[in-house]
């Protein structure tokens, strides 16, 4: 869809892409709940926000590289743009952050693929 969109000058809605991220992290294992929300913002960016339940933390870096790779299949390179104002909650109610896997807090599309190697 991200090259679809390319051709016609557009992005998908933000209704499609919450449904789709939402759908590819709801399947994967180790996810209790989520809620997740993403938003188009100016220049081409874009805001992906929420809370997944996971039950550890390489389920929360699972969900990152899911999520990556959802959003890189829908908006092309504009998933390089995205922030990513994600976190984790473990079944003890510790909280999984972005920072906690060496990322900056809240790291971009482009620091996820480079730092995850993606």
């Amino acid at each position: 869809m991200g090259l679809l969109s390319k051709m016609l000058g557009g992005r998908p809605g933000a209704s499609v892409v919450t449904q789709t991220v939402r759908d590819a992290v709801r399947v994967l294992p180790g996810v209790v709940a989520q809620d997740l929300t993403y938003n188009h913002q100016q220049n081409a960016s874009g805001a992906l926000s929420g809370t997944v339940d996971v039950l550890d933390t390489p389920t929360f870096l699972e969900v990152l590289r899911t999520v990556h790779r959802v959003l890189d299949g829908l908006l092309g390179d504009g998933v390089n743009r995205v922030t990513f104002y994600l976190a984790g909650r473990t079944p003890d109610g510790a909280a999984v952050t972005p920072g906690d896997l060496g990322l900056s807090q809240p790291p971009t599309g482009r620091e996820i693929a480079q730092r995850l190697r993606l």
